[in-house]
């Protein structure tokens, strides 16, 4: 038997520069390198086509996603609906490989009658429900608010498809505990990243860090919010990093001397920004799923500052300073700015990073798809 399966992703995977990217492409970096050989179905909206995916995978098939207004008003979910296709049913159809569908996004073949006896996983990146319901009370775009309640009750309806799951493979120990209660079928593997190794610098950096996608809602909100509350009040280089700063973010910013916007960093100097922070702070609205941006923090950066709905029920609390109010975050990032990094310190996170570790997962997975 060869180790042959088919991924079908809700976008193209690369490049990797937000969190179910960067889960999706660096998952099936190991998996190549663990001796899988994949066959990538990817739905396209916004990005090109990548050669890096053809040099990592058997072969790579996109298509298109549909986002018109017909798929708004379907009952199934938004996310769902768009990501129809017959051609990638065909294709599905034409062995007997496991699939694995990364995210509820892609499920509308789950339980199509003629892979019922296929092997069938399925990556959870969220409860969708629930961070859509959370989503939608957040922000005064009203047009926005209703997309967002009406997609979580239709995901509730709908969730149910994953009973057509052999193994759902949860991101974090919440996640799990709830899809185990109620499928009786859910694996934790922890989201795969960049870092096969911790590559945190010792010593010292002379700015604060907070990096994500900018249109990204939740993103946009907590972004406002450290150039509003937080970090006029610290006294160092502050810096937001990300794709695509809204306008009205820019202005904020610019009424202090000491906040600095970096708009759509490629990968590397992202990587460099989280490298060498001396503070990275990391600030989170909601407990839903594992923040990616939290562990490539951890693998790469110095000091962590968190609030607790970012570090969740991880185990990871232990690697960061955990503080939520605005004067609690303000003090520990000045007292944090005059410590050094040290050796000891770096030991210590990367024995609390071994279960995050892309070995440790990828093995795991592979055993587990390839039984």
């Amino acid at each position: 038997m060869t180790n042959e399966l088919h991924i079908i992703t809700l976008n193209i995977p690369f490049p990797p520069d937000y969190g179910g990217m960067i889960d999706s492409f660096h998952r099936i970096r190991v998996l190549n390198g663990l001796g899988a050989r994949i066959n990538l179905h990817c739905f396209e909206y916004g990005r090109e086509h990548s050669s890096e995916l053809t040099n990592l995978c058997k072969s790579v098939t996109y298509y298109k996603r549909d986002t018109s207004l017909k798929r708004h008003l379907s009952a199934k979910p938004y996310i769902v609906a768009s990501r129809t296709s017959s051609t990638l049913a065909a294709n599905l159809l034409n062995d007997g490989h496991p699939i694995l569908f990364d995210g509820l996004h892609t499920t509308e073949l789950l339980c199509h009658p003629d892979l019922a006896n296929r092997r069938k996983f399925v990556r959870a990146h969220n409860i969708e429900h629930e961070y859509y319901r959370t989503m939608s009370g957040f922000g005064a775009n009203f047009i926005r608010n209703f997309f967002f309640s009406a997609e979580s009750i239709k995901l509730k309806r709908y969730e149910k498809v994953l009973n057509y799951a052999d193994l759902i493979l949860t991101l974090s120990p919440d996640d799990q505990h709830y899809f185990e209660n109620k499928y009786g079928n859910a694996e934790l593997i922890m989201p795969f990243h960049q870092y096969d190794v911790p590559e945190n610098k010792e010593g010292s950096g002379d700015y604060l860090l907070w990096h994500g996608d900018l249109s990204v809602m939740e993103n946009e909100i907590v972004a406002a919010y450290l150039a509003e509350k937080i970090f006029p009040e610290i006294p160092h280089t502050c810096i937001i990093a990300g794709k695509r700063p809204p306008a009205s973010l820019v202005k904020k910013a610019a009424k202090h001397s000491n906040i600095r916007i970096i708009a759509d960093p490629p990968g590397s100097v992202m990587s460099d920004l989280i490298r060498d922070a001396h503070v990275n702070i990391l600030i989170a609205l909601t407990t839903h799923g594992m923040k990616l941006k939290l562990v490539n923090a951890l693998f790469a950066g110095r000091h962590c500052l968190a609030n607790s709905n970012m570090v969740g029920n991880t185990g990871l609390s232990k690697a960061c300073h955990i503080r939520d109010s605005a004067e609690e975050i303000v003090k520990t990032a000045i007292h944090l700015m005059k410590q050094p990094f040290m050796t000891s310190m770096k030991t210590e996170r990367s024995i609390l990073l071994e279960p995050f570790s892309n070995s440790f997962n990828g093995l795991r997975l592979m055993k587990l798809i390839f039984p």
